[in-house]
């Protein structure tokens, strides 16, 4: 009797720590740190395909500076939302020094110079020493979709959830926040979402930390060719999150139109700046990437299936590419149903050859399997939410995978298999 009665206890704290886990982030972790404690060793799988890629960490190696963008995919954001992910970065970047408070620019869009687009933080973190800095851009624009998704507040308010199963209602809740984002995006013939990210972009380029106020609301006017300028020199590295992969190759897309403008005149120093984007690599890593699917129904770039005629010094349009290389590191969970794999002839068919992208594939579990209705299950939810606490995809972004074999966390928890042409 005993022995059932403390086995009884046992449940019932089981439970209470799962109730009270539901209260914030900080208690689930807890709760799971002490319900999951002392069971069988990881068994995610991590299989990395294409070609090496380097870390935030390789960049301090070219300048003593790397500006960091971070923009997000579907769901609800706030200003803040990238702190795990830029703190996770930074002590694998062993940079302790952050400053005191983050500047917060109000984006306003350029087209009427009233309408606001997002936050921009910016947040600037350094080492000991510092001479490694990284400046950390944190792109919120969910504000203008908010409006749009209160047409389905009711369905997730008090007065009718009480009908669901809990995991019923939370699933719910979560297709309700982020499924109308897409389609919103696809959608939005002003280019709200777009114009947030270009403003964004100007921002980042077009100043240095030290000229960025610590709060300010207005639009950024710095001229194309100044940012082209600009981004011809920096160390720039892109992470986005799900439908954020979309904005930011249309992003990227626009960018080369113009700079394909750019090339048609005859200023001696914009021909010089052309030159130098030309052997300028650009890297952006991709977590939960939603490419394909949201290129369903959309136009093929104007330049496609022709990587090798502009990105192969022997190829016939060399001298016509923008940039040497964009370096696509795709991050995608086979059990997260909002995230698609990017293969080879995606790339070909859907990416303007101009950017000569590179695209290497991380197939990785990032949510663990556990049994229910009996069979494996895995929460979507987490599998699609986690990516910035991986310690895998942390590793990776931070220090990427040229030492590969010599990295005692990679090489044990991954698999990688190197594609040639």
């Amino acid at each position: 009797r005993d022995a059932q009665e403390s086995r009884g206890l046992g449940d019932v704290y089981k439970r209470q720590v799962i109730l009270l886990s539901g209260c914030s982030s900080f208690g689930r972790g807890v709760a799971e740190a002490i319900l999951e404690s002392g069971e069988k060793k990881d068994t995610r799988q991590c299989e990395i395909k294409g070609s090496k890629f380097n870390g935030i960490d390789y960049f301090f190696s070219e300048g003593n500076t790397v500006k960091v963008m971070m923009i997000h995919g579907v769901g609800t954001h706030n200003p803040g939302y990238a702190t795990r992910i830029r703190e996770n970065l930074a002590q694998r970047l062993s940079l302790e020094v952050m400053s005191r408070r983050p500047k917060d620019i109000l984006l306003l869009n350029p087209d009427d110079g009233k309408t606001v687009l997002g936050n921009l933080r910016v947040t600037r973190m350094q080492n000991g020493e510092r001479n490694r800095t990284m400046i950390f851009y944190e792109l919120t624009w969910s504000d203008i979709t908010a409006a749009e998704k209160e047409l389905l507040q009711y369905d997730v308010s008090g007065e009718y959830t009480h009908k669901r199963a809990a995991f019923n209602n939370m699933m719910k809740k979560f297709l309700n926040d982020t499924g109308p984002d897409p389609m919103i995006y696809l959608m939005d013939k002003d280019n709200l979402i777009l114009n947030a990210t270009k403003q964004a972009t100007c921002w980042m380029l077009g100043f240095n930390y030290d000229e960025l106020k610590p709060e300010q609301k207005k639009v950024c006017l710095v001229e194309s060719y100044q940012q082209i300028k600009d981004m011809s020199k920096e160390n720039i590295v892109f992470i986005t999150h799900s439908l954020g992969s979309r904005i930011l190759v249309d992003s990227f897309t626009d960018i080369v139109e113009q700079v394909y403008a750019q090339s048609r005149t005859t200023r001696p120093e914009a021909q010089k700046i052309i030159n130098e984007l030309k052997n300028q690599e650009l890297t952006v890593y991709m977590l939960a990437n939603q490419l394909p699917m949201l290129q369903i129904g959309r136009k093929k770039p104007k330049i496609n299936n022709r990587i090798p005629e502009y990105c192969s010094p022997k190829g016939k349009h060399y001298q016509d590419r923008v940039f040497k290389k964009v370096n696509i590191v795709a991050f995608s969970d086979p059990n997260d149903i909002l995230s698609y794999d990017v293969p080879q002839r995606f790339v070909d068919t859907y990416f303007d050859s101009r950017m000569c992208p590179a695209v290497t594939n991380v197939n990785l579990n990032v949510a663990e399997e556990i049994s229910a209705f009996g069979m494996s299950v895995v929460n979507p939810v987490t599998a699609h939410t986690e990516y910035d606490n991986d310690v895998r995809i942390i590793e990776m972004i931070a220090q990427g995978t040229n030492d590969f074999k010599s990295n005692p966390l990679l090489s044990k928890k991954c698999k990688m298999t190197l594609l040639q042409d």
